[in-house]
């Protein structure tokens, strides 16, 4: 750029060089000179000036280089990268995260009946007997619907006869774990994060499900396809669905 922009000063300084050597011939080389010398001062001066334009201008149209680097990390590949349960709790809201052994969501493994039930609403249906029971929500008041359970149990006779919650089981997908598992998840997916066993199974439309438990206090009902449909939470030291009223009608237990 520079170079081109010179060249019209180079063509403006050969008059005056042609125009030098013709006067010293005729006797007039010093005030010839002196004009030429001006004439120069102007040319140098309005091309200087062409010169620092034109570099202002290229230097204002260079796109700054960005200082904050592109943040393309998403939640599911931290999941994979992670392997801090603290870290990852953080990912997932509290509303939907699946804590083994503790809770799904705002309910809590023993919480007082009272707070939840006002919290839900009204079951959708249930049973209760001997200061157990079991309380079911649809999504949508839908029987086609997710379902969320809850059994709870009273200990009367005992300073404390509030209800408490014992265990929840969900089957909708948007519950999960700091780790990225949830309904619609793979046996082989499940596997990867948690050591499971054979816990039971149960009958559902024809179909046989099994249950596969964990020491950690999380169990998952796994389809024919290896799919899971179901998420239980549990006390540890206690047994997923198998409760004075239990989850399934047809539960067999096979460990």
């Amino acid at each position: 750029m520079p170079a081109l922009l010179l060249k019209p000063f180079a063509n403006n300084l050969l008059p005056f060089v042609a125009h030098e050597s013709i006067l010293q011939s005729n006797g007039i080389l010093v005030a010839c000179r002196t004009v030429t010398v001006v004439w120069l001062y102007i040319v140098y001066m309005r091309y200087s000036l062409i010169i620092l334009a034109a570099t202002g201008l290229m230097a204002c149209n260079q796109s700054p280089k960005s200082t904050t680097a592109v943040d393309s990390t998403t939640i599911a590949a931290t999941v994979k990268q992670t392997n801090d349960t603290a870290t990852l709790s953080k990912l997932v809201s509290t509303d939907k995260l699946i804590t083994p052994g503790k809770s799904i969501g705002q309910t809590v493994l023993g919480q007082d009946a009272e707070a939840v039930f006002k919290r839900l609403g009204k079951p959708d249906a249930g049973d209760a007997a001997m200061g157990k029971a079991l309380s079911i929500w649809y999504a949508g008041h839908d029987t086609t619907g997710h379902q969320t359970m809850i059994y709870t149990s009273r200990q009367m006779g005992t300073n404390d006869e509030a209800a408490r919650v014992k265990q929840i089981r969900v089957t909708s997908p948007w519950f999960m774990t700091a780790d990225g598992i949830h309904n619609g998840s793979t046996l082989q997916q499940i596997g990867k994060v948690y050591e499971v066993k054979k816990s039971a199974t149960f009958t559902l439309k024809n179909e046989t499900y099994t249950i596969y438990r964990s020491a950690k206090g999380i169990a998952f009902e796994i389809d024919p396809q290896e799919i899971c449909k179901g998420i239980i939470v549990f006390d540890a030291a206690s047994q997923p669905g198998q409760m004075y009223l239990p989850f399934y009608s047809n539960l067999k237990v096979v460990e």
